[in-house]
């Protein structure tokens, strides 16, 4: 009876301790696994803020043009190619899962483990379908899917742009609007400018906005550092704030001398001097003079009795100097204001009234083509004549007293300056 019972507790504790056995390789086996899924979300983590850094690197030297793309900025190039173009392009292999295509970097032992990224749309369109390859609102998502041994996870998160046009017309000491003009907005991308469907536009200066005038009217929000004030019948639709916190813009680099060469610029009755970097039109021929696409530095442009600018394709203009088409036009036929941007980094000086110098501020002049973006936020911006402008204005000092429309073109927003936020950090889980 005695050895039945030894038997018996042998065996009970022989079964104890195959259990214990298996709990334990079950328990070894869970804590690997865990282990390893913890390893693959961290290197998804790396595809994240390796894809950011890249990306923060290629705005960083903006508003120079970056090489990668010269005049189609926000994150249009980064959405090619199946998201895997831009910026993204300098991250890895190319590589294919699930169908989609992703920017592939080696993170491991295994052949495949590593962290595969690409860029998706946000879904920005306002009407209509969506289309993946276009950024419409300088914004788009991350994906990282990151492979270690069986494990896998996925993190997205968003990348949001600095964009250089987050108004229609700011000026960093003030804004004068007057003489009857009309301040309005719309959006190139989704058709031509009607003053039916006109949208809304912001004026906001560090300083004070003044609204003055009969029929003068800002369709929208009117914004100052310090006040807005109306006047003389003038309206402004949306709100009016004082006191707002002050914002600031990167100047324009001074790119020359050297200056651009001749090659891309034709037309009749002009002179340009590469030497010097000016171009003039004739003082009493109607000249033309075409830009053909492409990036170009001047000193100086001045258009004289009736002169035209013209260009039909993107074209960036950078300036040390003066810009002056109070006598003259500019026609962009593409009718998108992107496609004509003058960055200006002339510094103007002003009397003691806070009015610029002469000789001390660009002067524009609008038409029925006039669609142009410009960025000169350290230099006096004036308007003269009543015919329309499309497009918008960052300056230093904007006076629009002369009554010229403005309408502001909402797809500048992608037009971006240096730097760019992260947020929206996401695991996927299945």
């Amino acid at each position: 009876m005695a050895l039945v019972l030894v038997l018996l507790v042998i065996a009970v504790l022989s079964l104890l301790g195959i259990a214990g056995t298996r709990s334990a390789q079950t328990e070894l086996q869970m804590g690997q696994k865990d282990l390893v899924g913890r390893q693959a979300l961290s290197v998804a983590e790396a595809g994240i803020n390796h894809a950011y850094s890249l990306i923060s690197t290629n705005a960083a030297s903006r508003p120079n043009p970056p090489s990668a793309c010269d005049t189609c900025w926000g994150f249009d190039s980064e959405l090619s190619s199946g998201g895997t173009g831009g910026a993204l392009a300098s991250l890895g292999t190319t590589a294919t899962l699930s169908g989609q295509s992703y920017r592939f970097r080696s993170f491991g032992g295994g052949t495949a483990d590593g962290y595969y990224v690409h860029a998706v749309d946000n879904y920005d369109e306002t009407s209509g379908a969506n289309n993946l390859g276009i950024d419409r609102d300088a914004k788009i998502y991350l994906v990282s899917r990151a492979r270690v041994g069986s494990a896998e996870r996925i993190v997205t998160a968003l990348v949001t742009g600095s964009t250089l046009f987050p108004d229609g017309v700011f000026g960093n000491r003030t804004v004068l609007v007057s003489g009857g003009a009309t301040m309005d907005g719309f959006d190139s991308r989704d058709g031509a400018y009607s003053a039916a469907t006109a949208g809304s536009i912001a004026v906001r200066s560090d300083g004070n906005v003044s609204v003055s005038g009969t029929n003068t009217a800002v369709k929208g929000d009117a914004i100052a550092g310090g006040t807005v004030s109306l006047g003389g019948g003038a309206t402004v639709t949306g709100t009016t704030t004082d006191n707002a916190p002050a914002i600031t813009f990167p100047p324009v680099p001074v790119c020359g001398p050297p200056y651009s060469s001749s090659t891309g610029i034709s037309g009749i009755f002009y002179t340009y001097d590469p030497s010097t970097g000016v171009l003039t039109t004739d003082s009493k021929n109607a000249a033309t003079v075409t830009l053909a696409g492409g990036t170009y530095c001047f000193k100086s442009i001045t258009l004289q009795s009736h002169a035209v600018l013209q260009v039909s394709s993107p074209v960036n203009l950078y300036l040390t100097n003066i810009f002056d088409a109070s006598s003259g036009t500019v026609v962009n036929t593409s009718g998108i204001a992107s496609n004509l941007k003058l960055f200006d980094s002339f510094v103007s000086t002003y009397k003691s009234n806070g009015q610029p110098n002469n000789n001390q501020a660009i002067q524009l002049s609008g038409g029925q083509q006039t669609y142009m973006a410009v960025y000169a936020p350290q230099a006096a911006v004036t308007f003269s004549g009543n015919s329309n402008f499309f497009g918008g204005v960052i300056a230093d000092y904007v006076d629009d007293s002369g009554g010229t429309p403005i309408h502001y073109d909402g797809a500048l927003v992608n037009v971006l300056g240096p730097g760019a936020g992260l947020s929206k950090w996401h695991e996927v889980r299945n």
